[in-house]
């Protein structure tokens, strides 16, 4: 299945699922913009209009109050969002959270900060965005969990995609800001040793690839965890291809058994492309 990873796009197999951090940011700290959105497979009887006072109680109860917040709805793309401001008539900007169930049955929960005059009518734009809409001047096309969206440009999007399987026994990671090959640090996390375990980090191959049209080296390698008698208990394959002329970087790590294997990982770093 081709992912779409702003900028590039990668084929992925489908049984690793979206897995991504989706938070679009603006460039800098403090009062920077700032918007999350999650998708979640709630029960059927939960509603957004429950994610909605979920969210009002919990603000009430950090800011010790609750003003009269203002709800609505939005129609979106994908059926109509639930709404909710959290601000304060004496402080510019303040927090929009929306709330939405899709035509797969799947929650989505926005949550937009901003310090803004008007970013009320910012959030309220892209959120009849969300599933197709047009394209205000000086907004980019942007995509989450396959959905199309509409954002600012200020808005950066995440750095950083992830796709796994539901047992997190194979995960794909595209890394749009590191163009290292990996570490111990990296090699540790990969290969999880328990307390009292050793980790011992076999190469099995280097070379050269294509990877978005630069040139990039890839390696590979066998994370075995060992007793202190050196048994094997367990096995991670890891491999890796970097671009550093991109500052971009594919990363497919498989638990205990190949399931992409050598050939499959050659096949995604061929995919990857701009989009």
């Amino acid at each position: 299945m081709l992912r779409l990873c702003d900028p590039y796009a990668v084929e992925v197999p489908d049984d690793l699922a979206d897995r991504t951090g989706y938070v679009f940011e603006e460039a800098g700290g403090g009062e920077a913009d700032r918007l999350v959105i999650e998708v979640e497979e709630l029960p059927a009887d939960v509603r957004p209009a429950d994610l909605i006072a979920a969210n009002r109680k919990s603000a009430a109860r950090a800011l010790g109050g609750d003003p009269g917040w203002p709800e609505g709805q939005v129609m979106t793309g994908l059926g109509p969002a639930h709404t909710l401001a959290i601000t304060d008539p004496e402080i510019v900007g303040g927090v929009w959270v929306a709330a939405l169930r899709d035509d797969r049955g799947r929650m989505w929960t926005l949550r937009f900060e901003s310090a803004r005059e008007w970013a009320d009518t910012v959030f309220l734009a892209l959120v009849a965005a969300i599933g197709g809409g047009s394209l205000p001047p000086g907004w980019a096309g942007r995509r989450a969990h396959g959905v199309p969206l509409a954002l600012p440009t200020w808005l950066r999007p995440p750095r950083v995609y992830r796709f796994a399987t539901a047992d997190e026994r194979v995960t794909c990671i595209l890394d749009q800001g590191t163009s290292d090959m990996p570490g111990e640090t990296e090699f540790e996390a990969w290969g999880s040793p328990a307390p009292g375990e050793l980790l011992v980090v076999h190469p099995l191959g280097a070379g050269t690839a294509a990877l978005a049209g630069a040139e990039a080296t890839w390696g590979q390698w066998r994370l075995d965890r060992c007793d202190p008698y050196g048994t094997v208990l367990g096995s991670t394959f890891a491999r890796v291809a970097a671009a550093p002329g991109l500052s971009l970087r594919l990363v497919v790590v498989e638990r205990e058994i190949e399931a992409i294997g050598g050939a499959g990982f050659s096949a995604m770093v061929a995919s990857v492309a701009r989009h």
